[in-house]
């Protein structure tokens, strides 16, 4: 599951930080890209943040980050299921 999260959270990040949304968007993206990069040493931490950058970035880009915010969710969501993974 992290390595959905990390590979989920770079694609829907990068998509944001190129999609001329503005300079708040491109923020949340380039921090969802640090929190995906993160995903596989902090899986908990890396998955709330991711979420709350989609969520923030979805809220600044009134609209226009929907799909990347999706993907950010997803891999926010997948990150936090991760870390069952690790503590085994």
């Amino acid at each position: 599951m992290r390595v959905a999260g990390l590979i989920i959270g770079l694609i829907g990040a990068i998509w944001g930080m190129f999609a001329g949304l503005g300079g708040w968007v491109v923020f949340f993206s380039i921090v969802g890209a640090i929190s995906a990069a993160c995903a596989m040493s902090y899986p908990k931490n890396a998955g709330i943040i991711m979420i709350i950058a989609a969520v923030l970035g979805w809220i600044v880009g009134k609209g226009g980050f929907l799909w990347q915010g999706i993907f950010l969710l997803v891999a926010g969501i997948l990150a936090i299921s991760g870390q069952k993974e690790l503590e085994e």
